[in-house]
């Protein structure tokens, strides 16, 4: 199971963001200012330290964007730290333990309630992770001036789970939502490492073309022939 120490109620409160998608095991840094989630946060802190992050739904109808409508996977979060700041907001930093599949919305007041099913990732001994590709593509990326750094290869190697490789990669290297969000949803590790893997691909043949043109540009910055 992707989380085993803290067990997850099938009601969760929820907090449901634009273009933010939580990972298992990534870490989340969130400033705490909305009345409802000033409330979610006291309540959870009396209990059990957790709440979900769930991405929202875009391209909607305004009478759909006003209820907020989520996606239909979310993260659950525990919360690290938290700390009520002079204007009294609170600084809370989140990390990801376990996907999950909304069932329904329970309750919208005082704020967000849902509830869920755990979504446990597929692991299949027979189907390769690619962690050696993906570091390769990484690596890469770096030379070729992409995303990826020293800071993110010293991160990622040393991990020895390979689910949480494959998340906290996805968390860390992909920047569109809606293919974030996409990654998430994807139950088979497998399956999920290679769609990480051809984005690296994918964005890496971009950073070469780019390379390659500027390279064959002159002095004014046109084209040679």
């Amino acid at each position: 199971m992707e989380n085993q120490s803290h067990p997850i109620p099938e009601e969760m409160p929820a907090m449901t963001l634009r273009g933010t998608v939580l990972f298992p095991k990534a870490m989340m840094p969130l400033r705490i200012f909305e009345e409802r989630y000033k409330q979610m946060l006291r309540d959870v802190l009396d209990e059990h330290r957790m709440f979900a992050i769930v991405g929202e739904r875009e391209n909607v109808s305004d009478e759909e964007a006003a209820s907020e409508p989520p996606f239909g996977m979310a993260t659950v979060g525990l919360i690290r730290i938290s700390k009520k700041n002079e204007d009294n907001t609170s600084f809370v930093l989140l990390q990801g333990i376990e996907r999950v599949k909304i069932r329904e919305i329970v309750r919208e007041e005082p704020y967000r309630v849902l509830r869920i099913n755990p979504f446990e990732t597929l692991v299949e001994p027979n189907k390769p992770v690619h962690r050696a590709e993906l570091l390769e593509q990484m690596e890469r990326n770096m030379k070729l001036g992409g995303e990826v750094n020293d800071d993110i290869l010293e991160y990622l190697r040393p991990l020895e789970d390979d689910v949480a490789f494959v998340d906290l990669a996805a968390f860390t290297l992909c920047k569109h939502v809606v293919r974030k969000q996409a990654l998430l949803e994807v139950q088979r590790l497998g399956q999920r490492a290679l769609m990480l893997l051809d984005d690296l691909k994918r964005e890496n043949q971009k950073l070469e073309l780019y390379k390659n043109m500027l390279g064959k540009q002159d002095d004014d910055g046109s084209l040679r022939n």
